[in-house]
């Protein structure tokens, strides 16, 4: 991957300065989810995962089309390669939230905010599954800019799609045959929810139903990807 191109993108979106109102939504969010102590390990890093999520999901949005449709041509045809360009997108909105996510990570652990001291592997555990999470975030989030939606209707429809995304399905249509099989069709991102509340504090162990998650999650989010690329590319030859 070209890292001038990466670069450019971050550089261009810090310019925009389109990402001033989701970081200080983030740092309310930070401060609220810390606000007190002890607190148990596994509630604590799934709710800033689903955090991460919807962050993941705002930056996408913006970013992927901070430049002007005019600009965009003119970058495409500097790079010659109009999926290297769209997947450079993708790879920026990534790295823009990591230090966010590492941050989510790091600070409760370092100070004290938990009952013990994490394991190395669950250390590692945590860190795949905010990646994952923001993955899942940029994928969908990618699909709702002003290329493919009115700038009217795209605010409302974005917090509908949270809304649906992060409640737990059988909250909406109850536990039943209908949820389940709904279930498959969004991202998975209450399929680790209910373990990571039960442990508690408990030690965390990758298991096969992790491998699942993280098999589960990066198909789902490389499919989405796959899919807009496709889509923003038949959009432009018309």
């Amino acid at each position: 991957m070209n890292r001038s191109l990466i670069w450019y993108n971050l550089s261009y979106y810090a310019r925009s300065l389109r990402f001033i109102v989701p970081c200080l939504v983030f740092a309310v969010f930070h401060f609220f989810i810390h606000s007190q102590r002890p607190i148990p390990i596994w509630g604590q890093y799934h709710l800033g995962a689903v955090g991460i999520f919807v962050f993941s999901y705002w930056i996408g949005s913006s970013l992927i089309n901070s430049e002007d449709r005019t600009q965009q041509y003119i970058t495409m045809l500097h790079v010659k390669n109009e999926t290297l360009f769209h997947i450079s997108k993708i790879i920026s909105i990534l790295i823009f939230m990591m230090p966010f996510y590492m941050v989510l990570i790091a600070y409760p652990a370092m100070l004290g905010f938990f009952e013990r001291s994490l394991l190395f592997t669950e250390i590692l555990a945590v860190a795949i599954i905010h990646f994952l999470f923001s993955l899942m975030g940029t994928s969908v989030g990618v699909f709702f800019n002003a290329d493919f939606h009115n700038k009217k209707t795209m605010i409302p429809l974005q917090a509908l799609v949270v809304l649906v995304l992060v409640v737990p399905l059988d909250m909406i249509l109850g536990d039943n045959m209908l949820a389940r099989y709904v279930a498959y069709l969004l991202p998975p991102l209450n399929f680790f929810g209910d373990r990571l509340n039960t442990l508690s504090s408990g030690v965390f162990v990758m298991d096969g139903n992790f491998l699942l998650f993280i098999l589960r999650s990066a198909g789902y989010s490389l499919a989405l990807i796959a899919v807009y690329i496709f889509l923003i590319k038949k959009r432009n030859k018309h």
